[in-house]
C-alpha cells in the first residue's frame, strides 16, 4: 500500500544498553516529545515538568518545581479536574478523561490545552499524579475556522433549500444512476405527486411527448440523455400526461454535475411550466379559424423562415396542397415559381423585414386563379389572407365543410371549451379539451338549457356574454369554476345575410397564465430588489464601439463613477480595476468568448472603490451577427469574497491536518469499511517498525502478531479495536496491547478508535490510534516503587515520631518531678546562683515538654485524625475564643468576625488550626492591645479563610520557612513558643487538601490565609 521507506538504524531501546543509560535515555525523550509531561503531589504541586512544560508557561523549571499547578492553570479548571480526581477516587475508577483546558502563560498568554492524567494512587491514598499536555491552540483556532464554514454552508444550504422550495420552475436533482434524490413542491405541483409519495415517484410513471406528439421513452428523457452524454439540454419543449388527466406544457433544461474525477454525479433537471404560453399560441390559431372560417377569405400563415405555420381549409383548396403537405414546408420550395416572381418575393420580404403591411394582385398559373393576397407581418412570422377573385365555388365549399371543421375544431380546443347555442340558449355542440378539468360532460351540455346546466353563480357570471352573442356583438367575462380561473369569449354566428342565428362561446382555462403573471410580476420585483441591494451587478458591452454600461453595484464593486458607467466606459477602464494577477487570464478569457460568441465565465479580484480587494464571479453571452460579428456582450457580475475567503480557509486548513496527521507523535491509522487500510502516517510505521499496512479487510488481521498486554493471550479477530470501531463504537479508553514488530521488538500500545460516518449514519471510515506506552509502563512502574518506598519511609518515620515523643513523656516528667522535689525541700539552702540554675532548669524541661507535645501532635495529623464531616466553622471558632478568653481579656484584643462557612473537615483539627493562629497574633501584637479579623470568602469553588492582625508583621524573607518546624524568628527572651504551631497548621491544612500562606509587611501586621472544600453555602 505505501511506497515509504522502512525506518533503518538500532532501536532506541537497545537490550544491552546500561541502566543509566536507559535513564539517560528516556530522559531525553521526556524532553523531546512534543507532549509536555509533569508530576503534581497529592497537593496539586509540581514535582516533575518537562522542557515542554517549561517552553510552554514561559516559566523556568525551578519557578515551577513546588508551585500549586494552579500558577498555569485556569481555577474553573482546577475545580473540574479536582473534582473528577475526587469521584474517581471514591468509586475506584480509572480516570480516563481527556479535559480541554485554558492555560496561562507567565507573559500573560492565554493557550488552550489538551490535558491526559493518570492518578497515583497506593493502597487506596491518592499520592498525586502524571499528566500529559498538548497545546491545541491552533487546533482549536482551525475548528472555530471550520465551524464557521460549516455554518456558513449551512446557511447557503439552507438558503439553496429555500431556493429551491420558493422557486417558481420545478426542479430535480438525481444521481448518477437516475435514482431521483430531490424534488421541490413547484415540480411535484406541476407532475401531481401525490403528497408523501415523492420518494416512490418514478419519470416513468407519467407520459410524455414531444412537440410533434411522439411519444417519449425513459431513455430519451433529458436528463437520461445528460446521464448518457455528459452534454446538458436546453429548453426542450415537452408535454407531460397527468393523473388526473390533464396535460402541462414543460420547457425542461438538464445540466450535469460532476465530482472530482470527472465523473457525472448528479444531474440537476428543472422544468418551466410553458402551459399557458402553448395555451395562448392554440387559442390564437383557434381564434383565427373561428374568425377566418366565417369570412370567404382563405389563410395561411408563415414563420420568420417563411416555413408555413397555419394553413386553413380554403387555402389548403385554393393552393392545391393539402394541410399536411404544407404545414412546416418552406413557401418557395412548395412554390418555387413565386419565387421568381417579383411582386410575390417583393412583399413576403417586406413584410418580414420592415415589419409592414404588404398585398399583391395576380394571376397565379400554378393555381389557374387570380389571388387577391394581404399580408400582415407579426414577432413570429407572417399571416396571409387572399382570395379567388374569380369566385369559383370556395363559399359552396366551406359551408359544406363548416360544421365538420366546427366540431373537429371544437373537438380538439386545447385547455379549454367551445359551445354553440341556438335563440333557446339550448346547447347544440359542446366539446374540447377543458372537459377534462371540470365535472360536466360534452354529452351532459348538448340538446341541454343553458340555465338547466351550471349553477347559479356561474349563470349570473355569464348571461351577459351569451345574450351579447346573439345580439350581434362579442364580449369576454373572467370567473372562477372547478376550482379554476378562466376567460370566456362569445361571439355570433351569422348567416349569408348577416342575420345572427346561433352563439359561440370560447372558455379557456387561464389558472396557469395567472400564476405565472402573479409570479413574474413577483419576480421581477425580487430581482429589481436584489439588484438594488448589491445582490448582483448587471453589465452590457457594447463590442463594436467598446462601451461598457454598467449598473450601479457593478460600477461600485470596480471602483467606477456609477455616473460614468450609465454613460459607458471602454472595456479597459474596466481591466484596470482587476487584479494585476487575474488581468491578462481575464483578458484572455474576455477575448476567445468574443472570437467564439460564446459564453463567458470568469473569477477574480478587483479593487472597489474603497480600495477594498474583493473576490467575483462574472458571467455573459457574446451575442453575435449571421457573419459571427461580435455585436453586444451582456452579463452579471456576483460578489463572492465570504465565500472564496471560506474556501481559501477551508484549504489552508485541510493542508494544515494533512500535516498535522503527519507529524503527529501518535500512530495513526485510517482503514475503509471493510476494514482495508488507506492511510497510515510515520508515526505509525515506526511504531510497527516498518509498513506493514497492507491488509485489504478486516479477516486478513491474523497475521499481525498482537496480544493482550496484560494477559499475554493472543488478540481474537472480533477483539480487535477496528472491529468495533466498524460496528459503530466509539474506543475512547484505550485497550492496551503488545505486539511484536517489523524488526523484532515488542512494544506495549495504547489504542483508541472512533468511527467516520456519512450523512445517513453509516460508518465509512475507522480512524484508530496508536500510542508507544512501553517506556511510560516501565516508567511507570519504576515510579510506583519510589512511591510505595516513600510511603513506607515516610511512615516509619511517623512512627518513629510518634514513639519518640511518646517514650520521652516518662524520662522528662520523671526530671521534671525530682527538680520541684528539690526546689521544694532544698530551695532555702541554695544559694541565688542555685535558685537561678533550678529556675533554668524547670523552665527547659516545662520547654521540651511543650515542645515533646506539639511534636507528637505533629505526628498524629495523620493517623490520629478523625473522619471528615460537614463541620461549622462559626461554631469551631466559638469555642475556641471560649478556650483562650482569659489571653483575650489579659492583652486586651480586639476579635471581630465575618460569616463563616460550612465545610467539610475533621473538627478537632481545624479547632487547633484557629487556636493557633489566634494565639500568634495575640502573640505579635507588639505594643498595641492586638486587634484581629476573621473573614471568608469563596473563590473558584472553594473556600478562603484568613485571619489577620494589626501587629509586628514578618519580613518578606522569613516569610518561607514561618511553616518549617521548630523554626523561629525571634529568640525566647522576646517571645515563647516551640517553634512547631504553624507548621502543625500546615500539615492539618494539607490533610484537607487545601494550601495555607501568608501575606504580611514588617510593621504593618500580618494575614494567613487558608482553604478549605466546602459542603454547602451557608443561608
Amino acid at each position: 500500500m505505501s511506497d515509504r521507506v522502512d525506518a533503518t538504524g538500532s532501536p532506541f531501546w537497545a537490550d544491552d544498553a546500561d541502566d543509566s543509560l536507559v535513564i539517560q535515555r528516556y530522559r531525553t525523550l521526556v524532553n523531546t516529545v512534543d507532549d509536555g509531561i509533569y508530576q503534581l503531589d497529592a497537593a496539586g504541586r509540581f514535582v516533575a515538568v518537562n522542557d515542554i512544560i517549561v517552553e510552554m508557561s514561559g516559566y523556568a523549571r525551578n519557578e515551577l518545581l513546588g508551585e500549586h499547578v494552579s500558577i498555569v492553570l485556569e481555577d474553573d479548571d482546577v475545580e473540574r479536574i479536582t473534582r473528577e480526581i475526587t469521584r474517581c477516587m471514591a468509586n475506584d475508577d480509572r480516570l480516563t478523561e481527556t479535559f480541554e483546558i485554558t492555560a496561562r502563560t507567565a507573559y500573560g498568554k492565554s493557550l488552550h490545552c489538551e490535558l491526559q492524567t493518570n492518578l497515583l494512587v497506593e493502597e487506596g491514598t491518592f499520592q498525586g499524579s502524571v499528566g500529559i499536555i498538548r497545546d491545541i491552540t491552533d487546533r482549536k483556532r482551525a475548528q472555530e475556522t471550520l465551524d464557521e464554514h460549516e455554518q456558513q454552508l449551512k446557511r447557503e444550504r439552507d438558503l439553496i433549500d429555500q431556493i429551491l422550495e420558493t422557486s417558481p420552475v420545478g426542479i430535480q436533482v438525481l444521481d448518477a444512476d437516475g435514482e431521483i434524490i430531490r424534488q421541490n413542491d413547484r415540480l411535484k405541483e406541476i407532475l401531481e405527486v401525490p403528497e408523501g409519495k415523492a420518494e416512490t415517484y418514478d419519470p416513468s410513471q407519467r407520459t410524455v411527448y414531444d412537440e410533434d406528439g411522439s411519444e417519449v421513452t425513459i431513455d430519451e428523457h433529458p436528463f437520461a440523455r445528460t446521464l448518457e452524454t455528459g452534454e446538458p439540454v436546453y429548453d426542450e419543449v415537452l408535454r407531460i400526461e397527468l393523473p388526473s388527466g390533464n396535460s402541462r406544457w414543460l420547457s425542461v433544461n438538464a445540466e450535469p454535475l460532476f465530482n472530482e474525477a470527472g465523473e457525472i454525479d448528479r444531474v440537476v433537471t428543472t422544468g418551466e411550466d410553458i402551459t399557458d404560453l402553448k395555451e395562448r399560441e392554440r387559442e390564437l390559431e383557434t381564434e383565427l379559424d373561428e374568425v377566418f372560417g366565417r369570412v370567404s377569405d382563405a389563410f395561411y400563415a408563415v414563420d420568420e423562415e417563411f416555413r408555413f405555420t397555419h394553413v386553413n381549409d380554403q387555402a389548403a383548396d385554393l393552393l392545391q396542397h393539402s394541410k399536411e403537405e404544407l404545414l412546416s414546408e418552406n413557401f418557395w420550395d412548395v412554390f418555387p415559381t413565386a419565387a421568381e416572381t417579383d411582386e410575390v418575393w417583393d412583399a413576403f420580404h417586406t413584410a418580414r423585414d420592415a415589419q409592414k403591411a404588404t398585398s399583391y394582385e395576380l394571376y397565379s398559373d400554378t393555381l389557374d386563379f387570380w389571388i387577391e393576397a394581404n399580408l400582415y407581418p407579426s414577432e413570429t412570422g407572417i399571416s396571409v389572407y387572399f382570395r379567388d377573385v374569380t369566385e369559383r365555388k370556395k363559399r359552396k365549399r366551406a359551408l359544406e365543410k363548416s360544421e365538420r371543421r366546427y366540431r373537429t375544431l371544437a373537438e380538439y380546443f386545447p385547455n379549454g371549451l367551445v359551445t354553440l347555442f341556438d335563440h333557446d340558449f339550448e346547447y347544440t355542440l359542446a366539446a374540447g379539451q377543458g372537459f377534462d378539468w371540470i365535472p360536466l360532460d360534452p354529452a351532459d351540455l348538448e340538446g341541454q338549457s343553458f340555465y338547466d346546466v351550471w349553477p347559479e353563480e356561474t349563470v349570473t357570471d355569464l348571461e351577459p356574454a351569451f345574450r351579447a352573442a346573439l345580439e350581434g356583438k362579442e364580449a369576454s367575462v373572467e370567473l372562477e369554476y372547478a376550482g379554476r380561473e378562466w376567460v370566456l369569449h362569445s361571439v355570433p354566428i351569422t348567416d349569408d345575410q348577416d342575420e345572427v342565428f346561433a352563439g359561440m362561446t370560447m372558455a379557456q382555462d387561464i389558472t396557469e397564465q395567472k400564476e405565472r403573471e402573479r409570479y413574474l410580476e413577483n419576480t421581477k420585483a425580487q430581482f429589481e430588489a436584489a439588484t438594488e441591494a448589491g445582490a448582483v451587478g448587471t453589465w452590457e458591452w457594447n463590442v463594436p464601439e467598446d462601451t461598457f454600461v454598467m449598473g450601479t453595484t457593478f460600477a461600485n464593486t470596480f471602483g467606477i463613477d456609477p455616473k460614468d458607467a450609465r454613460e459607458g466606459i471602454p472595456l479597459e477602464r474596466l481591466l484596470s480595476s482587476i487584479h494585476e494577477d487575474d488581468r491578462d487570464r481575464v483578458a484572455e478569457q474576455i477575448e476567445e468568448a468574443v472570437d467564439t460568441c460564446g459564453d463567458y465565465e470568469a473569477e477574480y479580484r478587483v479593487w472597489n472603490a474603497d480600495d477594498e480587494l474583493r473576490w467575483v464571479v462574472a458571467r455573459g453571452h457574446v451575442e453575435c451577427d449571421e457573419d459571427g460579428t461580435a455585436e453586444t456582450f451582456p452579463g452579471a457580475v456576483t460578489d463572492i469574497t465570504k465565500r472564496k475567503h471560506a474556501e481559501l480557509q477551508l484549504e489552508r486548513s485541510n493542508e494544515q491536518l494533512e500535516t498535522l496527521f503527519e507529524i503527529l507523535p501518535v500512530g495513526v491509522i485510517v482503514t475503509d469499511q471493510d476494514g482495508g487500510f488507506i492511510e497510515a502516517n510515520a508515526a505509525a510505521e515506526e511504531i510497527w517498525g516498518g509498513d506493514v499496512f497492507d491488509a485489504d479487510s478486516l479477516e486478513e488481521y491474523d497475521k499481525y502478531p498482537v496480544r493482550w498486554a496484560n494477559t499475554g493471550k493472543s488478540v481474537e479477530r472480533d477483539e480487535w479495536t477496528l472491529g468495533y470501531v466498524l460496528e459503530g463504537e466509539e474506543v475512547t479508553d484505550p485497550r492496551i496491547f503488545e505486539i511484536d514488530t517489523r524488526d523484532g521488538e515488542q512494544r506495549i500500545l495504547s489504542v483508541r478508535g472512533m468511527p467516520v460516518r456519512n450523512d445517513s449514519g453509516e460508518v465509512t471510515r475507522a480512524v484508530i490510534t496508536l500510542t508507544d506506552i512501553t517506556e511510560r509502563r516501565e516508567y511507570q512502574r519504576k515510579l510506583e516503587q519510589t512511591v510505595a518506598q516513600l510511603e513506607a519511609s515516610n511512615e516509619r518515620l511517623e512512627h518513629f515520631a510518634y514513639a519518640a515523643s511518646h517514650d520521652l513523656q516518662e524520662p522528662l516528667r520523671m526530671v521534671s518531678s525530682y527538680l520541684q522535689l528539690i526546689e521544694k525541700r532544698y530551695g532555702d539552702a541554695l544559694d541565688e546562683d542555685g535558685e537561678e540554675f533550678l529556675d533554668f532548669a524547670i523552665d527547659g524541661a516545662a520547654r521540651m515538654r511543650s515542645m515533646i507535645d506539639s511534636l507528637l501532635k505533629y505526628s498524629r495529623i495523620e493517623t490520629q485524625g478523625d473522619p471528615f464531616e460537614p463541620t461549622d466553622l462559626e461554631s469551631i471558632l466559638d469555642a475556641v475564643l471560649a478556650d483562650i478568653q482569659l489571653q483575650i481579656e489579659e492583652s486586651g484584643a480586639e476579635v471581630s468576625v465575618t460569616e463563616l462557612p460550612c465545610v467539610n473537615g475533621d473538627a478537632s483539627q481545624l479547632r487547633q488550626l484557629f487556636q493557633n493562629l489566634l494565639e500568634n497574633a495575640i502573640e505579635y501584637s507588639g505594643d498595641e492591645p492586638p486587634t484581629i479579623h476573621v473573614d471568608s470568602e469563596k473563590r473558584d469553588g472553594e473556600w478562603i479563610v484568613s485571619v489577620t492582625d494589626e501587629g509586628i508583621g514578618i519580613d518578606p524573607d522569613d516569610q518561607k520557612c514561618v511553616f518549617e518546624i521548630f523554626q523561629r524568628l525571634h529568640s525566647r527572651k522576646e517571645y515563647d513558643g516551640a517553634g512547631i504551631g504553624l507548621a502543625l497548621c500546615q500539615r492539618i491544612i494539607e490533610r484537607h487538601g487545601g494550601d495555607i500562606w501568608v501575606d504580611s509587611e514588617p510593621g504593618e501586621g500580618t494575614t494567613f490565609s487558608f482553604t478549605l472544600p466546602p459542603v454547602n453555602d451557608r443561608k
